[in-house]
């Protein structure tokens, strides 16, 4: 042997001799082939996880052994390492290099998860073969599945809670979830039942799987019946494995159509039971606990959906009904105002006719019992005489009466023509014009200021408030009555309140907010009593005093309705035995020395 052939000789037994004490010792699996690509060596690690001794492979033709190898076309990476380049296998594209079994059951994988590198072995610069160094990579690999599967179901329950929550028709929406997560965990069954509470069933809501959609489930459920009526009993989740093994009387039916593992869950929201939702899937015996997880998250994001959905259909339905009801109840308005208007029409029309119709006989029975009172009263008995006295007093009375119906009348019927009106002109005027009044007895606290007013209605309404006053004056104490006016301010509601005004005559006088200006006629008479202020207003109301004097019961019917009809309100605030304060109120108009007189 020449020196150069011993040099070689003695490298390479120490370069075999190093690579051996490399392989017994690596975590890793190291083999080695000559440059005919027949096996060389085969460390311990590869005994282990392949299941062949080194004796079973040592010297034998390495694509002889793994006869996949050129199938996947990974042989070119052996060619390569001859002609001296290294390949690196990835996980992520190969996913292994030797067909060896997976080291952990239940991961998903059929083969063990590798890297590898194929390098060409060399001693002293001579080539000898190839060298391939495997690693175990399938732990990394479940893992990293595993984030992926996480980060897709966080990003599937983000956009799932975005919808549901932005979606108008919850109901909608739900049902176009369930094929997306079918999809995305690999389930066949996505269904929910929604909770009958007056039956007592469960009834089919949505149906979303793949293959078995709408082809087998049911549309009604007993409470008793399978899983989701078990589910819904007990309020807890019910989760079976290996259905096709399982006795479960249950699961009778998820067995005869293949599925092998189903989830089934309780729609709650707060301590409501809503329904059921079931999963379920014929890829595998068992629904991971990651993917019940997320089944469970999905369900209370589902409910919630749901509950919104069913409580907006119900607030729909509800306003469709308040809606029919409330046009049911206009017509029924509108028609009975028109009927109480055409009511109160044919009563005033009936009531002036009547009034009018009176007077004549009335003035003819007044004139009569006058003309025989003065001049033949003399020779009339004492009892005749008492007679034809009251019949002379009652005609006064009916007399009266009908005259105040006609000015009821009149006020309701009589276009009114408003205008500005000075109080200070105005009131002073219906004082002189008003018999009874003594010296002294009356107070005009001004300046009043002004209103809008039809000019008679106003003097009207203030001459009977002044009579009224007159006539039921306190016995043993003078009567003193006091006139004034204040401008409604501060946080009083009427201040800016807006004109009601009823007559179409104001013209632009109701397009804004006005202030108001109150007229006060203040006594000092008998008073009202408290649960008899709101009644005095009415026609015909007279409260019962005991004297002799007493109106029509007219007068305030008539303030009432004037100021009404003026675009005002008018009240009473009085106490028995201390007097009365009645007051009109008016939209307030500019003080002018040339308002309408």
């Amino acid at each position: 042997m020449s020196a150069w052939g011993e040099t070689v000789s003695v490298g390479a037994d120490r370069a075999t001799a190093m690579l051996g004490w490399m392989q017994e010792i690596a975590p890793y699996g190291i083999l080695t082939t000559d440059r005919e690509l027949r096996i060389q060596s085969w460390n311990e690690w590869l005994v282990q996880h392949s299941g062949r001794e080194a004796g079973e492979v040592l010297d034998r033709p390495l694509f002889e052994v793994f006869p996949d190898l050129p199938q996947r076309r990974l042989d070119e990476h052996y060619r390569r390492a001859l002609q001296g380049e290294v390949s690196v296998l990835a996980s992520a594209l190969h996913r292994y290099l030797l067909p060896l079994a997976a080291p952990v059951r239940g991961t998903g994988f059929s083969h063990m998860q590798q890297t590898a590198r194929i390098a060409p072995l060399l001693s002293g610069g001579i080539l000898l073969g190839t060298i391939t160094v495997i690693e175990d990579v399938t732990q990394r690999e479940v893992h990293a599945a595993l984030l992926r599967r996480q980060h897709d179901h966080e990003r599937l329950l983000s956009s799932t809670l975005a919808h549901l929550l932005q979606s108008r028709d919850p109901l909608r929406e739900v049902a176009e979830i369930y094929p997306k997560v079918a999809a995305a965990l690999d389930l066949e069954l996505c269904c929910s039942y929604m909770l009958d509470p007056d039956q007592g069933t469960l009834r089919l809501h949505t149906n979303g799987g793949g293959p078995l959609e709408n082809r087998w489930l049911p549309h009604s459920l007993s409470l008793a019946d399978g899983l989701c009526g078990r589910c819904a009993t007990q309020r807890q989740p019910v989760l079976l494995a290996q259905l096709q093994e399982s006795d479960d009387p249950g699961a009778a039916r998820l067995r005869e159509y293949g599925l092998r593992a189903v989830a089934v869950f309780p729609l709650l929201v707060g301590e409501r039971l809503l329904g059921t939702v079931a999963f379920g899937t014929r890829a595998r015996d068992r629904i991971s606990p990651t993917d019940v997880e997320f089944l469970s998250t999905l369900a209370q994001y589902v409910a919630v959906a749901l509950e919104r959905g069913l409580r907006d259909q119900a607030l729909c339905t509800a306003q469709e009904a308040l809606s029919r009801h409330a046009e049911t109840l206009e017509g029924k308005v509108v028609e009975r105002t028109a009927a109480l208007h055409e009511t109160i029409a044919q009563l005033e029309s009936f009531s002036y006719t009547v009034a009018h119709d009176l007077r004549a006989p009335i003035r003819a029975l007044i004139g009569y019992s006058d003309i025989l009172l003065t001049d033949f009263g003399a020779q009339l008995p004492d009892t005749g005489r008492g007679m034809l006295q009251r019949v002379h007093a009652s005609s006064l009375r009916l007399d009266q009466l009908t005259r105040d119906l006609l000015r009821f009348s009149r006020v309701s019927r009589d276009k009114l023509e408003i205008t500005p009106q000075n109080l200070d002109d105005l009131v002073p005027e219906v004082i002189a014009s008003t018999a009874g009044l003594q010296p002294g007895m009356l107070t005009l606290e001004t300046p009043l200021g002004a209103v809008w007013a039809q000019r008679t209605l106003l003097q009207q309404c203030l001459a009977n408030l002044i009579d009224n006053a007159l006539k039921f004056g306190a016995p043993g104490r003078p009567l003193h009555l006091v006139i004034r006016s204040e401008i409604l301010t501060g946080d009083d509601d009427t201040t800016t309140r807006q004109a009601a005004f009823a007559d179409a005559s104001f013209g632009a006088i109701n397009a804004e907010p006005r202030p108001w200006l109150r007229v006060y006629v203040i006594d000092n008479g008998i008073g009202i009593p408290r649960d008899a202020h709101h009644r005095i207003f009415g026609i015909f109301e007279r409260l019962p005093t005991g004297r002799a004097t007493e109106g029509t019961g007219i007068g305030l019917a008539i303030v009432e309705r004037a100021v009404q009809r003026m675009g005002g309100r008018c009240g009473v605030d009085s106490e028995v035995g201390v007097g009365s304060r009645f007051w009109i109120e008016l939209a307030a108009a500019p003080v002018s020395p040339t308002a309408s007189r």
